[in-house]
């Protein structure tokens, strides 16, 4: 399974969806109204997002004046990039400790039925950039 080389690709993919996702009529006020300042840290290698849901943006984590989190997932690029294709299930990751959560879960647990709708955006988001390496089986 492979990551990201770099925090653009992250940006690129994952921030990505989110973008297109506030962009969705049905799906921006659900987003929107969790009220999540979402950080998402990544290692291999270190990157970042920072998902700032109410104001709709999203940040790479090495800009200047990004907003405070009210929570964090830390995993590696690979884990996140099988996640936002539905390979990964939450709950067992952060139980084995391939994802670790701090802050707000209560808010972050809104977040994942709407996640389910975004899988198919990223997969095909890949495809159309010809990232099959990215794609898992």
């Amino acid at each position: 399974m492979a990551g990201f080389a770099n925090e653009d690709e992250l940006h690129r993919y994952i921030g990505g969806i989110f973008e297109t996702a506030m962009e969705d009529p049905e799906l921006a006020p659900k987003l929107h109204g969790t009220g999540l300042v979402l950080r998402m840290q990544c290692t291999e290698p270190d990157s970042a997002l920072v998902i700032d849901l109410p104001r709709g943006v999203v940040h790479r984590g090495s800009d200047p004046d990004v907003p405070a989190a009210h929570a964090t997932m830390a995993m590696s690029t690979e884990t996140a990039n099988a996640y936002w294709q539905g390979k990964v299930n939450l709950t067992f990751a952060m139980a084995r400790g391939k994802v670790k959560v701090e802050g707000t879960v209560t808010k972050l647990l809104q977040l994942a039925p709407l996640s389910k709708r975004l899988f198919p955006v990223y997969v095909e988001r890949l495809r159309a950039d010809g990232r099959d390496d990215l794609v898992v089986a």
